[in-house]
């Protein structure tokens, strides 16, 4: 949830503009501006390319923009971007972000364009896999090649491949019969999608080698690519309930929405799905790997949006599934940058590390006195490291990398208490310092050189700065403060109107025999402390075999109970045996607030946003330049 939020808020986060960008302030807060780079880069990000720019829309997003930055200016001053675990996760990212900046692209177009066109299909494939690893021997990885190449001479010559993945595969997918279920382009390591791609459908594919070892891949089925389809769902997991009780409260979930129940609504009373109950049960965009295929098969049958499929059951739980829309795959142009992006942070198109280092000498005007240093090195070896005159040599230019200068004190110190190294040892050990060294200067670079990087930095810091601040604001509030919720709510409660309902107490029993034995008690004698009355009457081992819940409902949701109902009334469900016992009647008006708490906390946080947002209104001195933003406008179209 935390990094989904964090998605969202890195959208409106946009402080470091490239440098085509024009720097006039459209706004400023407190003196710091907001240029007209700034802003149009934030606009269009949010919106499908080749929109015009409307004056309002655009003056409307603005606000929108200075909202978000008074809050992350608040969070400046509250000093959440100066604590352990903030400073901790923003340089975890950094170390993450960064990595793609420090790798030397190849190909990167072709890549881009082999990687769209097998996005066109998808394939089913089963593999076997013999793990190695960059510690193993020569000989280990020669038994590994060798073990592997025998298994798939057994595949070649008929032997089952399931059974040949469970004996011999080292990975978790062997209690499967190696089956990996169905993927696309960008969704495995890239030599194993290779080896996928280029094995017809039922071959078995050459031997593959990846990081993570050999394997031999069995292509099972390929389709052309089904797209993305977004959808909404209300979910019951399969956890803490029976599966008749849950595929009957499922069945009596979907009932109600055909006989006109609202959706969010019953999303909000029913859903178990955490993340999205309080959305209406939205899902973002997925396509095949992204959902389980389960869940996906069930939404692409679906045939038109708007359409609600009957419940779906997985191996989850239960799922109602309403298809939102549906998405072919976009054409090359559209998913040319976002296929980029991907294959850069996979490292697909990297270079060695050898290789890289000769690039970024290169780049960066590496100068070294090669003579000098073989001399030092040959000495080094012989009279070791203790006997080093570092007086002499220490301050002396080992190399230049850009603008900075590094000596040979520098390199000596990285040997830490090493005394008596040979030379083929010092020279190992002097070109991990220099590619480290010159990764180093290549990482102080990285702003200047890629201002996207610097735009990144500055994106996700602002994002999770928002987040803290809305977190101890907002939400926790929110969450916590239950006098506040309370009063919001007796302030609001017709908003929250309420149909007759009633007060049931639903007994659940497996045994017919107990069911209907319980039914005729309280249908002769009701007693309003049903629970008691059952416990007087009933053993311990009988007790144990029920279950009973106190449970609220509208008309709609008990179809089958009299139109007419009467307090004191019990009827019984044979079908799920179940007893529905009506304690009390409710007469229409406002729900309680128990009833809709997760809708009443959404509003509740809305309504504190609203009112934090005009406090830091009042406290900052917010100014906007309505021509410049005019003519900002003017300008895009």
């Amino acid at each position: 949830m935390r990094s989904l939020l964090l998605l969202f808020f890195t959208l409106f986060s946009v402080t470091q503009i490239f440098a085509f960008q024009k720097n006039e302030a459209v706004a400023t807060i407190n003196d710091r501006p907001i240029s007209k780079g700034e802003l149009l880069y934030a606009y269009k990000k949010n919106r499908p390319k080749n929109e015009k720019i409307q004056v309002d829309s655009l003056e409307k997003y603005l606000e929108q923009y200075i909202n978000f930055k008074l809050k992350v200016q608040q969070a400046e001053k509250l000093g959440i971007d100066t604590t352990k675990a903030f400073k901790e996760e923003f340089e975890g990212y950094i170390s993450q972000v960064q990595k793609p900046y420090l790798q030397n692209p190849i190909s990167e177009l072709d890549l881009v364009q082999e990687a769209y066109d097998r996005m066109k299909y998808e394939i089913n494939a089963s593999h076997i896999l013999i793990i190695i690893d960059n510690a193993n021997s020569p000989a280990d990885t020669l038994q590994a090649y060798q073990k592997i190449d025998s298994v798939r001479n057994l595949a070649l010559n008929g032997d089952p491949f399931e059974e040949l993945a469970k004996k011999y595969s080292s990975d978790g997918s062997s209690r499967n019969g190696g089956n990996l279920g169905w993927f696309s382009s960008m969704a495995m390591v890239y030599p194993f999608e290779s080896g996928a791609y280029n094995t017809p459908k039922g071959g078995i594919s050459e031997i593959v080698r990846s990081q993570f070892g050999y394997h031999i891949i069995k292509v099972n089925d390929k389709r052309e690519s089904r797209g993305k389809v977004k959808t909404s769902h209300i979910f019951l997991s399969k956890n803490g309930k029976s599966l008749e009780s849950g595929r009957q409260l499922i069945k009596t979930i979907y009932d109600s929405i055909q006989n006109g129940g609202d959706w969010r609504q019953l999303c909000i009373k029913y859903s178990e799905d955490a993340q999205t109950k309080l959305n209406s049960g939205a899902l973002p965009f997925a396509g095949t790997g992204e959902l389980p295929d389960e869940f996906l098969n069930g939404a692409y049958s679906i045939a038109q949006p708007g359409i609600i499929r009957e419940p779906l059951e997985t191996s989850y739980g239960w799922h109602i599934i309403r298809l939102d829309a549906k998405q072919e795959l976009p054409s090359f142009a559209s998913l040319k940058d976002e296929i980029s992006e991907k294959i850069r942070r996979s490292g697909r198109n990297q270079l060695d590390s050898e290789a890289l280092v000769k690039k970024l000498k290169a780049e960066n005007g590496f100068e070294q006195d090669l003579k000098l240093l073989e001399t030092t090195i040959e000495s080094a070896s012989k009279v070791g490291l203790a006997n080093i005159d570092l007086s002499k040599i220490g301050s002396q230019t080992i190399f230049k990398i850009g603008n900075r200068t590094i000596t040979y004190e520098a390199y000596f110190a990285s040997l830490g208490n090493a005394n008596q190294l040979n030379s083929t040892a010092l020279w190992s050990r002097y070109k991990t310092f220099e590619r480290e060294e010159i990764m180093t200067y290549e990482d102080s670079q990285l702003t200047s050189k890629y201002p996207e990087f610097g735009y990144l930095l500055n994106e996700y810091k602002e994002g999770l700065m928002l987040f803290e601040i809305m977190e101890k604001e907002i939400w926790n509030k929110a969450s916590e403060d239950s006098i506040g919720l309370a009063q919001f709510f007796a302030a609001n409660i017709k908003n929250f109107p309420a149909p007759e309902r009633g007060d049931f107490l639903v007994i659940e029993s497996s045994n017919p025999a107990l069911y209907h034995k319980i039914l005729d008690s309280l249908q002769v004698n009701w007693d309003a402390d049903v629970e008691n009355q059952l416990k007087s009457k009933l053993d311990a081992r009988a007790l144990s075999a029920l279950k009973i819940a106190k449970r609220t409902f509208e008309r709609h949701e008990l179809p089958n109970f009299d139109q007419k109902w009467k307090e004191k009334e019990v009827q019984g469900d044979r079908s799920n045996l179940k007893i529905y016992s009506l304690q009390q009647i409710i007469e229409a008006g406002y729900y309680r607030l128990e009833e809709v708490k997760g809708l009443v906390i959404s509003n509740y946080q809305d309504h504190l946003e609203q009112e934090w947002v005009k406090r830091l209104r009042a406290q900052n001195r917010v100014k906007i330049d309505h021509k410049i933003l005019k003519q900002l406008a003017s300008d895009e179209n």
